[in-house]
């Protein structure tokens, strides 16, 4: 039988791509929360892509920008793929009028869920007692722009309460357990440890069903309370990527959320397995990128440059 020419030099060009080393572009220092995601998926993608090694480079700078906007430079060859958040990174892009740079990524496909979680003291009996807080109770969250920020500015204004964004998650916690706030919003690896030590109380969580690492906590709907919202992590190539490399990444990443191996470390750290391909995950990104351009105009969640 013989083949056709395009067909013989996909297939001479395959083995040659799967011993190909690949590198892991991560816009946050090393240590820090992305980066340990990122280098905790490494070895799933090296085991699930055929990939000989993955590097893992860091980029770190302006919330994940700096990075951004090295991976939108890469050779658009399938061997340089970018480690991103959302809607973290989306919101930045906003702050930074660079809305456009997101076009130049290819957002492949999500694989991991950080369910955002209403959390308190022993002190804040269930969330009855939420709604009987008065006003000047401060709701505690990450900096602006972060997932939990982003839904915890209206959740605190539809609950009666005051929101304030601190410097990081670190300090949110800081702040709950030694009693300056009464509860706060975090997501799932921000505050997992101290769920599951009795040092905090998940009051809800604000997803649209109830979370595999949670199920006895009901959502914010369930409560009565018209909200939801997901931080999501997973993988970006540059713009211009052949469909056949991204198709090849996505089907990795599809084979990294069902293995076993994987999902009991994401419930291990906070995370859900959750894969989110292509066509959806792109379709996502649009969506809330355009929703959050249009609120930036007129309740920015920090403060404007100048």
């Amino acid at each position: 039988m013989k083949l056709p020419r395009r067909s013989l030099a996909a297939l001479l060009a395959a083995p040659a791509l799967a011993g190909t080393p690949a590198t892991l572009l991560v816009g946050a220092p090393a240590g820090s929360g992305p980066d340990l995601w990122a280098r905790g998926v490494a070895p799933f993608l090296e085991r699930h892509w055929a990939r000989a090694t993955i590097t893992v480079v860091n980029r770190p700078g302006q919330g994940g920008m700096v990075g951004a906007r090295a991976l939108a430079a890469a050779a658009a060859d399938g061997l340089t793929l970018g480690a991103v958040g959302t809607p973290v990174l989306l919101a930045r892009a906003v702050e930074q009028g660079e809305l456009g740079l997101m076009e130049r990524l290819n957002f492949v496909a999500s694989i991991a869920e950080e369910p955002l979680l209403l959390v308190a003291t022993a002190a804040l009996a269930g969330f009855e007692a939420v709604r009987a807080l008065p006003g000047t109770a401060l709701m505690g969250t990450p900096p602006g722009g972060s997932a939990a920020q982003l839904l915890g500015a209206p959740l605190a204004a539809e609950l009666g309460l005051t929101d304030f964004a601190f410097a990081n998650s670190a300090a949110v916690r800081q702040a709950v357990l030694s009693g300056h706030i009464q509860l706060a919003l975090l997501a799932a690896p921000d505050a997992l440890s101290l769920l599951r030590e009795g040092r905090l109380l998940a009051l809800a969580v604000a997803s649209e069903r109830r979370s595999p690492l949670l199920p006895e906590t009901p959502t914010l709907r369930e409560l009565g309370v018209r909200m939801a919202g997901r931080a999501c992590r997973g993988f970006a190539l540059p713009g211009g990527t052949p469909l056949t490399a991204v198709n090849s990444l996505a089907q990795a990443l599809r084979a990294v959320v069902e293995d076993p191996e994987f999902v009991a470390q994401a419930d291990a750290f906070g995370y859900s397995a959750d894969f989110q391909g292509p066509e959806q995950w792109m379709g996502q990104v649009r969506a809330t990128a355009y929703d959050l351009a249009v609120r930036w105009r007129t309740s920015p969640w920090t403060q404007r440059a100048g």
